[in-house]
This record gives C-alpha cells, structure tokens and sequence, in this order.
C-alpha cells in the first residue's frame, strides 16, 4: 500500500470516528452542528458559543481526534433548518460535509407543513409510531462527552475527578493541606435521586406505544415543533375536536378529530400533565415534559370545562437559553441603550408589560442573562419556569402547597440577593413587596399586564400601591409586542398613498412592502413562508424611563393619557413609532403594526 493510500485511510478513519462521536443527541443537547470536516479541522456552529457543554465538546475534539476547531455563531433557525434537514426521523451519525468552507452556510428553509401533511403524519403515527421519533436523550441530566457505545451508569459519571481537568474546578478558596473534607466530598462518588414530585419525563413509552391515542397525541405535540408553534388548542365542538396551531401569532387550524375522540385525546393530555382526569367541572394547570423529535420538550397545560367539553391550550416553553440575546430582539440602539442602562442600575424595578405570548419573558431573560456573572447572586420566582439558565437559582411556584409570588419573594429576601426576577405582579402585596424590594438596594425585574408603558403605572395605582411607593422605586416600564416578519418573495416595494396610507406618511415614510395579490387571495404557492407571506417574529418596544417629570405627575397621581403624553419627550418612542420604523426598513408591513398598536395616537416625531 503507498503512502498516500495509508495517508487517505487515516484520514477516513478519523472522520468516521468523529462522525461517530458527533451524535445527533450530542448536537441537539450542545446545540451545535458540524459544517465541514476537512483534514486536521472541523468547522462547528454553535447556537451559544459561549455555552459551557459546546466548550465541553470542543475540548474533546482538540484532545483526542487532534483537529483544529473553528467554532462559529449561528442562529437558533439556521440550527434548526439543518437539524431537521439531516436528522428528521433518524439518529444516524453525521456526516462529514464535502463541500468547501464557502458553503458552510447554505442552510435551506424547509417549505410549511400543510394541514394533508399534517393529517397523513398522524395516520401514520398510529400505525407505526417509531418512524416519527429519534432516539432518546441520556437520563443524565449533566452535561458529559461520551463515546456513542458508551453507558451512563450513574450520575456520578459527571463528577468522577479521573475525567476532569484541572481547570474544570475553581479550588481557589480550598486550603489542600487543611481542608481534607472538602477535597474528598468533591471527588465522592454520590448517588442523586431524581424523584421531583409533578416532575414526569415521557420518552420511550411515547415511541413505543401501539396505542393509536398515545402515539397520536405525541404526533399532535410534535407538530408543534414541525409548525415552530407556541401553542396548542385542542377545543372540543358541537360535532369534532378541532386542532389549532399559533404560528408567529396567528392560530391556524390544522385537523379535526371526530366527537367520539374528544375524551381519550383530553384524558391522555391530562394524564400526560399530571392531572385529575376524573374533575371535568373545575380548570386545571399542569405541565408535560417528554422527548418529542430528539429534542427535551416543555409544555404548559391548561384545562377549561366548557358546554362541549374541556378545552385544552398547550404552551411550548422555550429552554433554549442561547435564543436569550437582547441585541438579537431588539434591532433599535437607542431602547436597546436604555433598556441596558436600566438594568445595569444598582436598585431600582423594570417592569416588562404586554399581552399574554408577547415576549415578556424572553426579554427578562435576556436582561439576567447578561448581568449573570458568579458575585452576583439572582433569584426567580415563575409560573412556570420558562428558561433553565446555570447560575441562577429558580423558584417555582405551587399554589397548591401554599408557595405563591409574594411568599416565596419575602423568603427571597432572606437569602442574600443582589437582582430578583418575579414572573408576574398579580396583586397589591406581590406589587408591594417588590418596589420595598427595590428600595432597600435591590435589583427587581417584573411584568405586569397593561397595554403600554403608562397604562402600567395606572395599573399599579389601581392595586392602591401609594404614589410614593411607584415613584421612588421604578427605574422604568418596558412595552411590546410581536409582528409577523414579511417575507420578500410574497411581498413587493410600493410608494405610499395619500389618503389611505397617512399614518405611515406622516411618519416620514415614503415607500413600504406590500403583500402580492397571490397571497391575498391564498394562491400563493411559496417555500419560505408557505404562502401566508409572513415568516417569523419580531419585537416592537416602548420603553419609558422614569424621569422627575413623569414622578412628578406619579405623585400627582395623573391619568396615563396625561404620562403618555411627557413619557418621550426626552428619549424613547411609542410602539407605533417603533413599529412604522420596521415598516421603513421593510422588515414588517403596516397592516401588521396597525394589528398590535393603538392607532388613535398622535405623533410627536418623524423617524
């Protein structure tokens, strides 16, 4: 054999070895894909590059297959494009990419799922389920690098000191010659029970199943995913069930179930959820956390007796922390420079306001995930736990258990914190908790439900929260909402018209996206936005910082028509002046920022 012949074996070799360890488990779990594998490099994409378990992964390629690693930023769509483009249905390995680092990101936008798709996938799920689930993930919950042949025989695999680096442990403060109890706790081989209570996982038993209501409603929640759904609505009616999907904020249905199937498809949810699926007359909240498409899924449930039945409504909760970017939501620097200079404050409360499925949380996020360094102690208290961010500690509430916002944040205060995020302000004593929070040299992050920013403070005047209370505490409010992004290929570049775009013309715009008449009339037969001429989702901010005028007309407890009007005098904008700013850049139309803003306002400025 000559030498080049031994040399391209080599090189084989070890593709097919890291094929083998770049797993599709490994990559969803990382988020992370492999864009080309070369000789002696590999180029990776990473959703988080500063995320600990991609560095986790990159050290390992480094060591042991001696590549040099090129690691790249990309988007949580570009992500998902190529996961489902090069996995969707099947576990197997990845494969090395023959194409030149020119093409590294030539991702392809998979075309809508029309609701016959949808139909046929859930025929076929009942007869053979297997084929609409990848593999399930380790029930390690820790993070380890593992060979694929390899077995997780406990949880102490994560902690076993052999396999660690030096650098992984931050013994700094461990005195080595006196602290002998320490060292050996750290380097102790515990076990870790795993029972939460309410906390159950469905993997197998999902795929498994040849029970066509199982495998069916693991079909209906893995759509959601298929659709990028935030929500589910499975609504019994006089004479079917009716299946509907909110895609970029818009419920569409997809499929209907006959009458008879209303209670097997409610009681599985409800069983899935933990819930008492012999109680019809009263609501009920739980939650589902299964393997759905070899992604850990979340789901928020709830249930609503009505003449035909319960109605079920499913929210998909986001766990993905690298999506948590706030120069990535918001595209305006001026509200991006306030919201950061507001959160960077010593003391002080944010509260974030919108409607239900805005983006409240994502923005919160957002915020704790830049100021999350280990001297900062930060503690959150949800109704649900959302995202899953290291370094935080997070409480979730139990209403049942007597644990609501306001107990669990007066035992906060207990624990030495620095920055407090409470899921929602829902009464006068969570409210009032919270601003005593804030003056007492906390950080205190909040939502609240209002339509803008002054309407919030009016909101909170109505809880009988004292003017003096509002005023000394808010550092200041944040509104949003969320707008269809246009896509180019259904939409085209018009001049305005007098008349009957005014609004826009006011505002200093001259030309805007418009949707074709192909879409308009649901002919429109396009790859990208699946003919509905929207694609995606952007935010529209208000933020109003809490000057000596606008605390000055709290004090003199003014109405929000009266705050309105001083809020952007000296910095910030309405959302309809954010939003028409989007229509200017072509990224939305108007007709989207007239659906989410109120109109009847008057301008101050030009864009």
């Amino acid at each position: 054999m000559s030498a080049f012949e031994i040399k391209e074996d080599m090189k084989n070799m070890s593709q097919n070895e890291l094929n083998a360890f770049l797993t599709p488990e490994l990559c969803e779990d990382a988020g992370l894909i492999a864009m080309n594998i070369g000789e002696g490099f590999v180029d990776l994409g990473a959703m988080n590059p500063d995320y600990i378990k991609v560095k986790q992964v990159v050290k390992k390629i480094k060591r042991e297959f001696q590549l040099e690693v090129s690691l790249k930023q990309i988007t949580p769509l570009e992500w998902e494009n190529w996961f489902e483009s090069n996995h969707s249905g099947n576990t197997e390995s990845i494969p090395a990419s023959s194409s030149n680092k020119s093409n590294q990101n030539n991702y392809q936008v998979e075309p809508s799922t029309k609701t016959n798709d949808i139909r046929d996938d859930y025929q076929n799920s009942i007869q053979d389920s297997s084929g609409e689930f990848t593999s399930p993930f380790p029930s390690n919950p820790d993070f380890t690098v593992l060979e694929p042949d390899e077995q997780l025989d406990s949880i102490s695999t994560a902690y076993d000191a052999e396999e660690l680096e030096d650098d992984e442990f931050d013994l700094d403060l461990v005195d080595e010659e006196n602290d002998d109890a320490l060292i050996q706790l750290a380097e102790a081989n515990i076990g870790e029970d795993s029972d939460i209570e309410n906390d159950r996982f469905f993997g197998e038993e999902l795929t498994a199943s040849k029970d066509p209501v199982i495998a069916g409603v693991a079909s209906i929640l893995s759509k959601c995913f298929i659709l990028k759904s935030s929500d589910i609505h499975a609504e019994p009616l006089e004479d079917r069930l009716r299946i509907r999907y909110r895609v970029d904020g818009v419920l569409k249905e997809a499929f209907a179930f006959p009458k008879s199937h209303i209670n097997p498809i409610v009681s599985r949810i409800k069983i899935m959820s933990n819930l008492d699926i012999s109680e019809k007359r009263l609501p009920q909240d739980g939650r589902i956390r299964c393997l759905l498409r070899g992604r850990k899924s979340d789901f928020r449930v709830s249930t609503l007796p009505g003449k035909w039945g319960e109605k079920v409504v499913l929210r998909a909760l986001e766990s993905d922390s690298s999506v948590l970017n706030l120069s990535k939501l918001i595209t305006e620097k001026d509200e991006l420079s306030l919201i950061r200079g507001m959160a960077k404050s010593p003391y002080g409360i944010v509260i974030v306001v919108g409607p239900t499925g805005s983006g409240k949380s994502t923005t919160l996020y957002s915020m704790l995930s830049e100021l999350n360094t280990p001297d900062v102690n930060i503690s959150t208290v949800e109704d649900p736990v959302e995202y899953t961010l290291d370094g935080i500690h997070q409480v979730q509430v139990l209403r049942e258990k007597g644990l609501d916002f306001s107990r669990a944040l007066r035992s906060l205060m207990r624990q030495d914190p620095d920055i407090i995020l409470v899921g929602e302000t829902r009464d006068k004593e969570t409210a009032q908790a919270a601003m005593e929070a804030a003056l007492t040299g906390h950080m205190v992050f909040t939502t609240l439900h209002a339509n803008d920013t002054a309407t919030a403070i009016t909101r909170l005047a109505e809880m009988e929260i004292p003017p003096y209370l509002i005023g000394s505490s808010i550092l200041g409010v944040v509104a949003q909402r969320l707008v269809r992004k246009v896509c180019p290929s259904c939409s085209t570049i018009k001049d305005l018209q007098h008349g009957k775009d005014d609004l826009a013309l006011n505002l200093g715009i001259k030309q805007a996206r418009f949707l074709k008449k192909t879409v308009i009339s649901g002919t429109a037969k396009c790859s990208i936005c699946g003919g509905t001429g929207y694609k995606g989702r952007i935010g529209i901010y208000e933020v109003m910082k809490v000057n000596d005028v606008i605390r000055d007309l709290i004090m003199k407890q003014s109405n929000a028509d009266l705050i309105r009007e001083h809020a952007f005098t000296k910095a910030g904008r309405s959302l309809l002046v954010y939003g028409m700013n989007l229509v200017k850049n072509q990224m939305t139309t108007i007709e989207e920022v007239e659906r989410v803003c109120l109109l009847d306002e008057t301008p101050a400025e030009e864009l």
